[in-house]
């Protein structure tokens, strides 16, 4: 008996692993794709375009949450609860309910423009706007297609797709160098080709019009209604960011911003672990948020805390200074022209990868209001904090991350308790076998 136990326990500790990988090979080849086009943008583009493309990036992160969190996360929501074999087939819906909100956000790369074109010329700020805009257009619809095969427990599948994503944009960074493009066009007009090309792979891999339909319509006026302070919430941390830098801009000047976003490019892996370990972890935490149950969430929250922390400490030892052994001294070396804003860019992507499986958490259980007044009320010291450029220079951008974020994930924590109520005599004896 015992060993019919074991082994259904050894099979799903083996397949949770397996989860977790795939999760994270999803999210490091994703965000590998956008390294790429980060990269080629630090090694083609001046110390000042450099700041520029930082504008536009920035914006970027802004400007693809509006889907994302309008439609696509309560749509995710609302499938995490069907069967796995069903799930997927909310696609048909979303995607559909998603183009507008998509398109809205393309066009909010116009802000960009405008602050850009305060400080640049139009040969350097007009391809960077069109490539943009054309991204954040796709990016967020492949994203949620990835998530949903994840959510369908086909993480394998998400990682493909993310694999075929930064394939096609290393080619297409390789083509348009050797056909002589502009410089400007190339860091997103390569992310934008992969995007479009791994995104119809995702559908082709999902096949959402298979089969039967799906088990409920979406009401795409509920969906809203529920992604209007998700939207809020977590829309307030890139328009914040984007306010940063802006004032750092101003402030301090292009060429400072341009070390900050090398600095932002070197500590990407960070975001890259906690965006992989939500893809796998964050399912399971939205379904104990529905379910209240205590136990599974405090489990998986230990898990997420205890990799990120470690990780993100051996990976400061490893790239935090320009020495001989850091492939990042390398390959970004202008991320090390200002000593240490490499370890601080990495302490502040630490709080920001930290908040993914909370906000998800908050999420399922109806709790999306609670993220939109923390981002709020932490906004504006994030913003007061960038102020500081005249005389942080560079550092304002990780200081300013760090303290926006540190207090967003201080409010939203606390909000999760709420989920579940006080803890019973039973939990807190299991808390402590």
């Amino acid at each position: 008996m015992a060993d019919n136990e074991f082994a259904p326990s050894l099979r799903n500790r083996l397949i949770n692993k397996l989860g977790i990988g795939a999760g994270v090979v999803d999210a490091g080849m994703s965000s590998l794709a956008t390294f790429l086009t980060g990269l080629i943008a630090a090694t083609i583009l001046g110390r000042a375009e450099l700041g520029v493309y930082a504008i536009f990036f920035t914006a970027f992160n802004f400007a693809q949450v509006i889907a994302n969190n309008l439609i696509y996360i309560p749509s995710e929501v609302v499938a995490v609860a069907w069967p796995p074999e069903h799930r997927t087939r909310v696609l048909t819906q979303s995607i559909f309910y998603g183009i507008l909100p998509s398109l809205a956000g393309a066009l909010a790369i116009g802000i960009a423009t405008l602050v850009a074109a305060q400080t640049s010329t139009a040969d350097v700020v007009t391809p960077l706007t069109i490539t943009a805009a054309a991204t954040t257009f796709l990016w967020p619809t492949q994203d949620h297609i990835r998530r949903m095969l994840h959510i369908a427990d086909r993480s394998w599948a998400a990682a493909s797709v993310s694999a075929v994503q930064v394939a096609i944009s290393g080619a297409s960074i390789a083509v348009m160098l050797l056909l002589d493009v502009t410089a400007e066009w190339i860091p997103f007009g390569a992310l934008a080709i992969a995007n479009l090309l791994s995104l119809l792979l995702g559908l082709i891999l999902a096949r959402p019009w298979s089969a039967e339909r799906a088990l409920e319509r979406l009401n795409p006026h509920s969906l809203m209604r529920s992604g209007v302070w998700l939207m809020i919430g977590v829309g307030i941390e890139p328009v914040a960011a984007f306010g940063a830098a802006s004032i750092i801009t101003f402030t301090a000047g292009l060429e400072v911003l341009g070390y900050a976003e090398a600095a932002r490019i070197a500590a990407v892996p960070i975001i890259v672990i906690g965006v992989g370990l939500g893809y796998v972890m964050g399912p399971r935490v939205m379904r104990a948020a529905i379910s209240h149950d205590r136990e599974v969430s405090r489990h998986n929250h230990h898990r997420f805390n205890t990799f990120l922390v470690g990780a993100s400490a051996v990976y400061a030892l490893a790239v935090g200074f320009d020495w001989v052994g850091n492939p990042m001294a390398f390959l970004v070396p202008k991320a090390y022209i200002v000593p240490g804003l490499v370890i601080a860019t990495v302490v502040a992507n630490v709080f920001l990868a930290a908040i993914v499986l909370v906000v998800q958490e908050l999420t399922a259980a109806n709790r999306s209001r609670v993220i939109g007044i923390v981002s709020m009320i932490s906004a504006p010291f994030q913003l007061l904090a960038a102020a500081t450029a005249g005389v942080t220079q560079a550092f304002a951008r990780p200081l300013s991350l760090t303290i926006g974020n540190g207090l967003r994930l201080f409010g939203t924590s606390r909000a999760i308790a709420g989920i579940y109520g006080e803890p019973s005599e039973s939990d807190n004896e299991n808390a402590h076998v």
